[in-house]
């Protein structure tokens, strides 16, 4: 069954600068400022709170004291600025949910309500953006009440065996669900411009049309995911930062970001955030949430190939003097961060290494070059001799590699560069340990390989792992054991 009812959770109550919560520039109202009066009879509070959604939180926002009146204790918010546009809770002096309310057009309005958080109990004056929003809880609420009564019902019936009755409860449980749909879309297409309507509006399911068949009688396996993507957001009015000030639109990031687009490549996730950044534009606050958000999900993600998608946001938006909010310090961070991880990238030809190895000394050195390798795939490892998790990485390192070599099956060579000042130390450990791949370190080299891969920042111990054409098809440590079967799959990826 289709989900027909609001839930509302109260989250802990945060704070939150008001600058991310200034109104939006261009928004215009008959009266400047805020005067919203909640009566509440029955109450016993001396004070109640004010709170805004915002990133799946509540976010204190305001505070009001108990007025006597002759209707009951009321709590009058009154200022001369607006507040942020969005769905609001009022909130008891013991954290008790009495109410959601939209914060959308003028801001001189007022409620009565009861202290058992029904929507019964409301009564709105001057807010027609709330008595659509009240309407819809009553209507769901009555609905929910006879759903559950039906579903009882229905499920009596088919315990007694009685399919008949069964199936008219059955059809009025249908028509039910229609009947709340069509009320939905009516709701929404009678106010297009209301918050409401739009938190509505970006409930509703993409419909998803059937995959054409081609000429020659297949069909496109893939047509349909790429039509959801491409009109995830068609419900959704990125153009409205009010939206962020809502339970619904961090839920509907992750889902996206997170979970349709998590495993595809770099350049589809690109193409999709390019996508869904450019329909955020138009309002820069809306702009200034998504930039933020999605450049610290992919800056922080753990998931191979994500580092490109940080790289890619940067470089289109950060560096090309969008993110007019930030200062000259954080965007030098941005270009020096991205300047280092862009060159070593998924696909991107890693820089070669000429290095000498421990036959090093003044009368004497044998380079060795990262390019001339016999095997088809080669394994960059940088460590420091002395780090303990270098030590026990490099073992596990060898036993894959003696494994395979064992069966002959190895299609990887070994490219080891220490990262260590002390030459004689590192030589020691190489003698000591008798690896039997490639083992290059001192302080030579045709480049400043610790800067060219960036070990400065990521530190030791560190992998790459080129193919044959030198591109990079791994830039970070993963399990030793799984390298057989990174290689066979990037194998089957090709092919």
């Amino acid at each position: 069954m289709k989900k027909i009812a609001l839930l509302f959770v109260l989250s802990i109550i945060f704070l939150i600068p008001n600058d991310l919560l200034a109104q939006k520039k261009g928004a215009a109202a008959p009266k400047k400022g805020h005067n919203i009066v909640f009566t509440i009879p029955n109450s016993h509070d001396k004070i109640v709170y004010l709170a805004v959604y915002y990133r799946e939180k509540l976010i204190l926002k305001d505070s009001a004291v108990m007025t006597p009146s002759k209707s009951g204790p009321q709590f009058i918010f009154k200022g001369d600025e607006e507040y942020q546009g969005g769905l609001y809770k009022l909130v008891s002096e013991t954290h008790y949910p009495y109410m959601d309310f939209v914060m959308d057009g003028p801001q001189f309005f007022s409620f009565e309500c009861g202290v058992t958080g029904s929507a019964d109990s409301v009564k709105v004056t001057n807010s027609p953006h709330n008595d659509v929003l009240m309407g819809f809880q009553r209507k769901t609420s009555a609905a929910g009440k006879q759903m559950g009564e039906w579903r009882k019902a229905l499920d009596s019936l088919k315990n007694a065996g009685n399919t008949g009755e069964a199936d008219k409860y059955d059809q009025k449980i249908k028509d039910l669900n229609e009947e709340m749909d069509t009320y939905i879309k009516d709701l929404i297409a009678a106010n297009p411009s209301y918050l409401f309507s739009k938190m509505q509006k970006s409930y509703q399911a993409i419909e998803i049309p059937d995959p054409p068949v081609r000429p020659d009688g297949t069909i496109d396996s893939n047509f349909q995911l790429t039509y959801f993507l491409t009109h995830y957001w068609d419900n959704i009015d990125l153009g409205d930062s009010r939206l962020i000030f809502t339970p619904l639109l961090e839920p509907k990031m992750k889902d996206y970001f997170t979970h349709w687009l998590q495993y595809q490549s770099p350049d589809t996730i690109n193409k999709y955030v390019d996508l869904a950044i450019a329909k955020t534009e138009s309002d820069t606050l809306m702009y200034h949430f998504f930039i933020d958000w999605l450049s610290y999900n992919y800056e922080t993600s753990k998931l191979l190939g994500h580092d490109g998608v940080f790289v890619h946001i940067v470089k289109e938006n950060h560096m090309k003097g969008k993110c007019t909010w930030m200062d000259e310090d954080l965007l030098r961070k941005y270009q020096n961060r991205v300047k280092h991880l862009d060159p070593i990238l998924i696909g991107k030809i890693a820089p070669e290494l000429v290095i000498p190895d421990t036959t090093l000394t003044d009368d004497y050195t044998k380079w060795h070059s990262s390019y001339r390798m016999p095997k088809k795939y080669v394994i960059l490892w940088f460590y420091d001799p002395d780090c303990p998790t270098c030590k026990k990485e490099s073992k596990k390192l060898r036993a894959v590699y003696d494994s395979l070599e064992n069966i002959g099956q190895r299609n990887f060579d070994v490219y080891a560069v220490a990262n260590d000042s002390d030459t004689d130390r590192w030589k020691k450990y190489v003698k000591e340990n008798n690896y039997p791949w490639i083992n290059v370190g001192g302080n030579k080299g045709n480049i400043d390989y610790l800067d060219a891969f960036n070990i400065y920042e990521s530190g030791n111990p560190a992998m790459f792992i080129m193919n044959e054409k030198h591109e990079i098809i791994l830039n970070r440590r993963i399990e030793m054991s799984t390298i057989p079967e990174f290689l066979m799959q990037y194998e089957k990826r090709k092919k």
